[in-house]
């Protein structure tokens, strides 16, 4: 360019609907078409219909869009050899060099996940965390646990080595060892901020989800953390408890399975999303679930509640049309793809299994039932008692309660 030349920039403008609509379109259909959960995107906070915009996900928005980042970083040390990054991300159009958005994150070695650790008791002799406690019949003190790395080494009760110890939630002597972690979090976080604000894209990604999620699974690994136990002794059934009882402890550990599982189905089926992205089902929909859920007595009562959400599932799309906007045509309709009845569905897996339990049940009232005159009431025949879903009830007050620790808040 020579030095007389003259720099046009071209005035503003502002888009119309049809452009902006174009836009929200392009970012739908890269989530659609190339993106992939888990890897681009994964799960927002609880409550959140929203996707958690993970750093590969910003890089195919940028590419597309045609930006670039720039960063500037800010390193504050702290006390005890910790440190604090702030970073500052401006977006920038490739083509024309225009600024289009700026994000900002915050990073520090102060943070749970990096100034803790959970320390267990090293063994004095080999060095390493493989120490539990050794059971009254043989002999107690403590042991070096050979079936965890262990050497074997055995210490008595009261063995200073061993209980003057520092376990649980200590400060990372280490903490160096996260600086580099620090600063390329602080980066992630600048960097998915300001492509957020850049794609107008806020009403569909959120961020740094995963760093609440990993925050909240160690404060739970730590509030579950129990005493290492002596595991050398002899296996016998739980005491307390006859073979029968430990059957019917299995048996109510399966049937609390099934239930669980029925429960998850019913809740994938409410969160599905039409091909634009969003929900075939409302807020009362998944309330009126929950309520009928409450009042399931049992597990069929559930398939029942389960197939009915399906088949409304299935009617709800075959009937979903694209709503036009304003004046416009109604946008094509994307082709739904075949689906394959190659492998059995979770509804016919659990159908499957509580119809060999009925047919067991029968089979064990036929033994132990004596035969009753019949003089035509439906009560008299055994098996044939008349059922009344529970959910048609109202919930006893018990079953209401247990709801709410079943995982309902999963929709």
């Amino acid at each position: 360019m020579s030095e007389n030349a003259v720099a046009i920039v071209e005035k503003p403008r502002e888009l119309s609907v049809v452009e902006v609509k174009a836009q929200v379109g392009k970012v739908h259909t890269l989530m659609q078409e190339l993106m992939q959960e888990g890897t681009h995107y994964g799960e927002s906070f609880p409550g959140d219909t929203k996707k958690n915009l993970l750093k590969p996900g910003a890089d195919k928005l940028c590419f597309m869009f045609r930006l670039r980042p720039d960063f500037t970083q800010e390193i504050k040390e702290l006390p005890n050899g910790h440190m604090e990054v702030i970073t500052r991300c401006q977006i920038f159009h490739i083509e024309s060099g225009q600024k289009i958005a700026d994000g900002v994150g915050l990073a520090t070695t102060m943070e749970s996940k990096y100034r803790w650790r959970n320390a267990a008791r090293k063994c004095p002799q080999c060095g390493k965390e493989t120490i539990i406690k050794g059971k009254e019949e043989y002999g107690g003190g403590y042991v070096c646990f050979l079936k965890k790395g262990g050497c074997g080494a055995k210490f008595k009760e009261n063995d200073p080595l061993i209980t003057e110890q520092v376990v649980g939630k200590i400060e990372n002597s280490d903490i160096a060892d996260t600086y580099n972690t620090v600063i390329k979090m602080s980066k992630k976080r600048a960097y998915v901020d300001a492509t957020i604000t850049a794609c107008a894209a806020s009403d569909i990604f959120s961020q740094d989800a995963e760093d609440f999620k990993e925050t909240g699974d160690s404060l739970a690994r730590e509030a579950n953390q129990e005493e290492p136990r002596d595991v050398t002794e002899p296996k016998k059934e739980a005491e307390g408890n006859t073979p029968a009882q430990a059957n019917n402890n299995h048996n109510g550990g399966t049937e609390k399975t099934m239930r669980q599982k029925i429960i998850d189905e019913i809740a994938v089926t409410l969160k599905t999303l039409t091909p634009y992205q969003t929900e075939f089902f409302t807020d009362a929909d998944k309330k009126l679930a929950r309520e009928q859920i409450q009042k399931a007595s049992d597990n069929e009562v559930l398939m029942i509640i389960a197939e009915h959400w399906n088949k409304e599932l299935v009617k709800r799309s075959n009937e979903y049309v694209a709503i036009p906007f304003g004046d416009e045509p109604a946008p094509a309709q994307p082709t739904k793809p075949a689906v394959k009845n190659d492998k059995q569905t979770l509804s016919s897996e659990l159908s499957e299994i509580l119809r060999e339990r009925r047919e067991q049940q029968a089979g064990a009232t036929q033994k132990t039932t004596t035969a009753l005159p019949d003089d035509g009431f439906v009560d008299d025949i055994p098996g044939q008692e008349e059922q009344v879903p529970a959910m048609f009830e109202e919930p006893e007050a018990e079953q209401v309660g247990a709801g709410a620790s079943e995982g309902l808040d999963i929709f």
